[in-house]
């Protein structure tokens, strides 16, 4: 009966994760780069951190820094719906 419960949490941590990120993608937003930040001994060691016009905070994490240096500090940028990631052109 424990082996049960443990077994549909388990289940339930892994597919919790994937809810959230098709949830997240189906919002369009506008928002600005509100920080950056680098870890050294992370797999994902850099993250963008959003502020939507909403006040919402949005965190993205990425492996590659050529990715990381596409979003600008303090600009702005507009997620679409149905894309995982805000626009890399900043919007105006």
């Amino acid at each position: 009966m424990f082996s049960f419960l443990l077994d549909g949490v388990e289940i339930l941590l892994e597919i919790m994760p994937r809810l959230r990120r098709k949830r997240d993608r189906l919002k369009k937003w506008t928002g600005t780069v509100e920080a950056k930040k680098t870890r050294a001994l992370s797999k994902q060691a850099y993250l963008v951190i959003f502020r939507t016009d909403e006040g919402k905070r949005r965190k993205f994490r990425f492996e590659r820094k050529e990715d990381f240096d596409l979003y600008g500090e303090g600009r702005r940028y507009v997620k679409k719906e149905g894309d995982d990631l805000p626009d890399t052109k900043p919007y105006r």
